[in-house]
């Protein structure tokens, strides 16, 4: 898959990747569950998916990148991208009890990495549930 960085979504956040934006992402994720009619099961499951996902991306990304979310959610289906800048030496982390809760919650997960360029390359997990 091609790292789309204007790919469009009826919900897309741009923000500092900084965990401070978590709560705010994790809540709009919540809302457009709720909307869309899943389970409260389902939308605690979605929170946590796109909290845990941006963290692990937050955690490896550029000290000055930004974190870009695309959410969807019709027809009991959720999906996002999450995605954002690493340097070219930092790699996602895809082990331990956190990428466990991952898996376990959604239907898909994956990473998606750009080719690496001077400054570094854009890393992505995708999710659905």
């Amino acid at each position: 898959m091609h790292i789309d960085e204007a790919a469009e979504a009826p919900v897309n956040i741009r923000v500092p990747a900084d965990r401070s934006q978590v709560p705010m992402i994790r809540a709009i994720a919540e809302t457009l569950a709720v909307l869309a009619d899943f389970s409260l099961d389902e939308v605690a499951d979605i929170k946590l998916a796109v909290d845990e996902a941006a963290m692990t991306i937050i955690a490896g990304a550029s000290a000055d990148a930004e974190l870009t979310v695309a959410l969807t959610a019709a027809d009991q289906k959720f999906h996002a991208i999450i995605r954002s800048w690493f340097p070219a030496d930092n790699a996602l982390v895809q082990q331990g009890f956190g990428w466990h809760v991952l898996q376990t919650l959604t239907s898909l997960v994956a990473v998606h990495e750009g080719e690496t360029q001077r400054d570094g390359r854009l890393v992505a997990i995708e999710l659905s549930k």
